[in-house]
Order: structure tokens, then sequence, then C-alpha cells
């Protein structure tokens, strides 16, 4: 990027979080996506399905279906991009490896240093590639399955994933006025079925909670669950947007629209701008960390790379 004739390198970082508070400042939370009938973002010529960050992102542009390729991509397939049209970035990590002195290594120097029992940091890069919707695609036939949803069907996933999560915590209804995680017993209280509006909301409640109770010890031991975090603390805050994130991802999975369930108040989302504008790392943090979580509870275990 050059501007009066300096190079400035861009900070994806502040980039993300300046699309995020843009939204909260619209009176829309970022993390309550609206998923669409067409299910959820996904790369077209692979089939990946967006995750992290990048299932957040991509489901909040303004098109209607969710599938995107790289220039590349559509190129491969005997197509290529409309004039004009606009990029949106998929965000990811790359490692970059140092050895004891702050050398740079190669990752083959890096495998070996450290197969030799020799310290080998590892430093995350964010890093970023553009792609394009398919309706900006021209030359390829596009193939686009509608996703037709049963509300008993639903409500059936919905249960599978609550009595199927892994090494789960203790179901109770004990209090009748509030749903709840605790730590210190590994307990996830809910009210009763019957005192929520719809099922829907009974869910995503639960969904809530359930992803409180990956960060046992036992489980993911994540910060915001295993430390005492005081309500308003910044603690407290990460933990929360780790939550709602985790939320609306397995309210995703069962195709409930989370948005329509939840009440963006203007003093609620007043709160999380604050939040984000004081960190601009934490929405990246938080949505990994709510990945993991989801992943635990829908029990993916995921390729750990050295």
């Amino acid at each position: 990027m050059v501007k009066n004739n300096i190079t400035t390198k861009r900070d994806p970082y502040q980039e993300v979080t300046n699309k995020m508070t843009a939204l909260l400042g619209k009176g829309v939370a970022p993390w309550h996506c609206t998923w669409s009938k067409y299910g959820l973002a996904r790369n077209y010529a692979t089939g990946h399905i967006y995750t992290g960050i990048n299932a957040f992102l991509m489901n909040l542009t303004s098109h209607p279906i969710p599938y995107f390729m790289s220039f590349q991509q559509a190129k491969a397939k005997g197509g290529n991009i409309k004039k004009g049209a606009k990029a949106e970035m998929v965000y990811f990590y790359k490692p970059l490896f140092k050895d004891k002195d702050d050398n740079f290594l190669k990752v083959e120097e890096a495998l070996s240093l450290k197969g030799l029992g020799e310290e080998v940091k590892v430093i995350p890069m964010l890093k970023y590639f553009h792609v394009f919707n398919i309706q900006d695609v021209e030359g390829i036939n596009i193939d686009i399955p509608e996703v037709k949803l049963n509300q008993h069907e639903r409500i059936e996933k919905c249960e599978a994933i609550i009595k199927n999560m892994p090494n789960a915590p203790e179901y109770v209804f004990e209090d009748a006025n509030r749903p709840y995680y605790s730590p210190a017993n590994d307990k996830l209280n809910m009210p009763d079925f019957g005192q929520f509006e719809t099922a829907e909301d009974y869910y995503s409640t639960f969904f809530h909670e359930l992803t409180h109770s990956t960060g046992h010890q036992s489980r993911l031991n994540r910060e915001g669950i295993t430390e005492f975090n005081p309500f308003g603390s910044p603690g407290y805050s990460h933990e929360e947007l780790v939550a709602e994130m985790g939320a609306s991802l397995l309210s995703a999975h069962v195709s409930i629209n989370y948005d329509e369930l939840t009440e963006n108040s203007a003093a609620y989302l007043q709160g999380w701008l604050n939040v984000l504008k004081a960190d601009k790392k934490l929405i990246f943090k938080a949505a990994a960390e709510a990945q993991k979580a989801v992943d635990y509870i829908l029990g993916i275990e995921k390729i750990k790379q050295d």
C-alpha cells in the first residue's frame, strides 16, 4: 500500500477489527450470522467450509450465495473473473521459524533442528489471499444446491450434539431462573425446555453454555474458564465472545438462525464495540477458540502440525 510515496504495511488484524466495529456501529453483531439457505460459506472449487474468523467474515458479505473461489481456481476450471469484480479476503496463519539466535529457518531446517532437540521458535504470521464470489465468475457452469430444512430434523440434530459431546459436563436442571456453566463442579444447568419461547431459543442457549464448558481443564483448558475473571473484566469479555461465537457456529451446524434469536440491544452492541476497539487481535483469538470449542463438541479431531 503506497501513500505519499511511502510504503505502509497492511495490518490485517486492524482491517478485520474495523469491519467488525463498523457492523456493530450499524446495529449488527457480526458473530450473529444470518446463515443463508445455501448453507455455510465455502470455497466452491474445493468444497472447504470456512472456519474460524473466516466463517464469520465470509457469511457477512453482501453476496446472497456464500460460495467463493480464487482467480487461479476459476482459471483452472476454464473460467475467469468478471471485470471490476471486488475480491473478499480470506485469512490464515503461516508459521515462521527461528533458531535460538533469532535466525530465520526454512521448514526443513526447523524440522531438522527440532529432531535434534534444539530450540525452534514458531511465529504465527497472519496472511491473506483474495477470493471472488461465484456470481463474479463467468465461463463456468455453477451448480448451486439449495439446502432444504426440516423442522423435526433440526431438533434431532441439536439433541445429537448435546448427547454425543465427548467428555461432556454433567447436565442438570436445578435452577429454573437462569442457564449457566459452573467450572467448579463441571455442571451445565438449563431451565426447563418449556420455559423458552421456541425450541431454537432453548438449543442456542444450551450451545452457549456448552461452549463455555469446553474451557474446563479436563477439555481445552481455556483461561477464560480455568482462571477467575470477574464480570466486566477483559478476560470475562473474551470468554463471553468465545461462547457467543461458538453458539453461533453450532447453531449454523444445525441450520438455526442465531441472529434472529439474540437481541442486539444498543447497550449490548456498544459494549462489544468498546471491547474490540481496545484489542485489535481479540476477534481473531475468540474466533479461533470458538472453532476449537465447536470441533471439540462435535468430536472433530484436527491433525496437529508441528
